[in-house]
């Protein structure tokens, strides 16, 4: 899923300049290099920084690499890195309002898991309180009409980016429109399910145990090994914010007896959790509903 749409903000003259390279259309699995300024939102208006993308190789041994940097952002805090609606990590500024998150298809250290192609989607830095501080929108990198192709080999498919009549005469399976970074093709032997977040404008990403091929053709993103529960998708709640469940009491009768409706969850401030009647939750966010999964277990004293 792409957003698009660009808000205008103050932008530190220094890196004002977007260089985007190459500025040929690149060949089919050539090497991406993109330097993009991210532009303030006007939340903090001095804000500023820069998306610097790195993807090489050929096929499906592509990786790729991404650093996200900020200036003039609040000192000593942490902020939110999303791409395409859903936070892949987190950036934390010294106490000079600076910082640096660093991913990478193949992490070490404190470098950040990459499991998705940025090129043609918005890349957002958001404060603690969920707004959106710096963005910028990432060119897409992929030729016009050219496609993922699984092309079989021995290790089950070789990913090639070309056009849907190549892929065709190659043998190949036509996965759509989109980059070979992640791989989309299934390996021999099967690789792991891994945690994917699945855009939903209406409740936020969903999370899905599925392999990176399926996550791929969904338009998901790629979280890495592991389980949803914790759900790896949902965004942590701002200071202040707790996940309170909310009693709906008796709602009617049903042969002669009374049927009580789930808590409602909510994610409110403590104060009015409790004016409200309710009770906080252990839980980070209200999807799936932990009211309903552990109405008294979960809550906090």
């Amino acid at each position: 899923m792409k957003r698009r749409g660009l808000r205008r903000g103050a932008i530190v003259c220094a890196i004002a300049v977007v260089t985007v390279f190459p500025l040929a259309v690149p060949a089919a699995n050539a090497a991406v290099h993109v330097r993009q300024s991210l532009r303030a939102t006007g939340v903090e208006p001095n804000a500023a920084g820069m998306a610097l993308l790195k993807i090489r190789g050929r096929g499906s041994s592509r990786s790729g690499a991404l650093r996200v940097v900020g200036r003039r952002l609040k000192p000593n805090a942490k902020f939110g890195i999303k791409v395409g609606g859903v936070q892949i990590g987190t950036l934390t500024t010294n106490g000079a309002g600076s910082g640096t998150a660093r991913f990478s298809s193949q992490p070490t250290g404190t470098t950040q898991f990459l499991g998705v192609d940025p090129s043609g989607d918005l890349i957002e830095v958001s404060d603690d309180q969920g707004e959106d501080v710096m963005e910028t929108d990432m060119p897409d990198d992929t030729q016009a009409g050219d496609v993922q192709c699984c092309v079989p080999d021995d290790d089950g498919s070789e990913c090639e980016e070309t056009s849907p009549a190549d892929c065709t005469a190659s043998g190949g399976t036509n996965m759509g429109t989109g980059s070979c970074f992640p791989n989309p093709c299934p390996t021999t032997p099967p690789t792991p399910d891994i945690q994917c977040c699945v855009p939903d404008d209406d409740n936020g990403p969903e999370c899905e145990e599925t392999s990176a091929a399926d996550c791929t053709d969904s338009g998901g993103v790629n979280m890495g090994s592991g389980s949803c529960n914790p759900n790896p998708c949902a965004p942590t709640p701002p200071p202040g914010i707790v996940t309170c469940c909310i009693s709906q009491g008796d709602q009617g009768e049903q042969q002669g007896q009374p049927t009580t409706e789930p808590p409602e969850c909510e994610q409110l401030t403590a104060t009015d959790c409790t004016d409200e009647g309710g009770t906080a939750s252990s839980a980070v966010s209200c999807a799936p509903n932990p009211c309903v999964a552990s109405p008294c277990g979960a809550f906090l004293d």
